[in-house]
């Protein structure tokens, strides 16, 4: 009616905010509309490595500076070494069937390589098949090549770490191994189909073994034990770091990390035309 007029409560108190289910903090304004926030990023643990997505069926190297962060975290190289890797570029791989860890370009993984490093007095790593020295860097891509955590040590130079408990070796395979150039590749003994880890991606790191998440025949699902299968040739599991997993044999019952083979039971070396017996 034009005759009212407005007067603020001086005793009025906003009420306390409440949290809902998806971890963000709800807050009512002086108008009645909700406003919201997310939770401190802190409060997230501070290391997460374990798989958490599904298969996917593109994967794209990624070499480029896109993937770095801004963590505080001091990188074991000596400050006369670049702190950028050499390898630049997005590289446009084939298709494949891989699974999507969600480590690349992540500062949570980046802090875990570079604080292990730092543990041992490391600025450099070697390569298990060619054994060439890489340098790390502090920024992604770490390494002219690709990290991975397996649970058996396949040579003395991988580092053995700890991980929600478990023991693992961070390991490391060169970007010339992954793609197989120059005499490098490796086939399997059994079936002579060459490893090709061309569709990883450089610079960071999986939490499985790479060699053992995709076998290749029979032979690589065998039985630490009992040198039966623990699993139907034409059975395959839901995500590669599950070949990385204890499991049971359903013959002896031996719980063992059985898809994980020693590399010199696996593979030949190819150079050229020839192979020769690992290494």
């Amino acid at each position: 009616c034009g005759r009212g007029h407005l007067k603020k409560d001086l005793d009025w108190m906003p009420p306390p905010p409440t949290s809902n289910i998806f971890g963000r903090i709800e807050e009512i304004d002086t108008n009645g509309a909700k406003k919201k926030k997310r939770r401190n990023r802190n409060s997230r643990p501070s290391l997460t490595i374990g798989p958490v997505g599904p298969i996917a069926d593109v994967r794209n190297r990624a070499g480029s500076l896109s993937c770095s962060s801004s963590g505080s975290s001091s990188p074991p190289a000596s400050g006369s070494e670049p702190s950028v890797s050499p390898v630049h570029g997005a590289y446009s791989k084939k298709k494949s069937k891989t699974e999507d860890e969600g480590n690349h370009g992540n500062d949570d993984t980046r802090c875990f390589i570079l604080s292990t490093l730092a543990s041992q007095g490391r600025s450099k790593v070697h390569c298990i098949l060619c054994e060439e020295q890489l340098p790390v860097f502090d920024r992604y891509p770490l390494v002219d090549g690709t990290f991975f955590l397996s649970p058996r040590q396949h040579a003395k130079t991988c580092i053995e770490v700890k991980v929600e408990g478990r023991t693992q070796f961070l390991t490391v395979v060169c970007m010339g191994c992954l793609e197989g150039v120059h005499g490098r590749a490796i086939v399997c003994q059994f079936c002579n189909q060459k490893w090709d880890g061309s569709s990883l991606i450089l610079g960071s790191m999986y939490s499985y073994d790479i060699f053992a998440a995709m076998p290749c025949c029979t032979e690589r699902i065998k039985c630490n034990s009992c040198y039966k299968p623990v699993l139907h040739p034409a059975q395959r599991l839901n995500f590669f770091s599950d070949y990385s997993h204890m499991v049971p044999c359903p013959h002896c019952r031996t719980l063992d990390t059985h898809f994980v083979k020693p590399l010199v039971f696996c593979y030949t070396r190819q150079i050229s035309r020839a192979s020769i017996l690992w290494p």
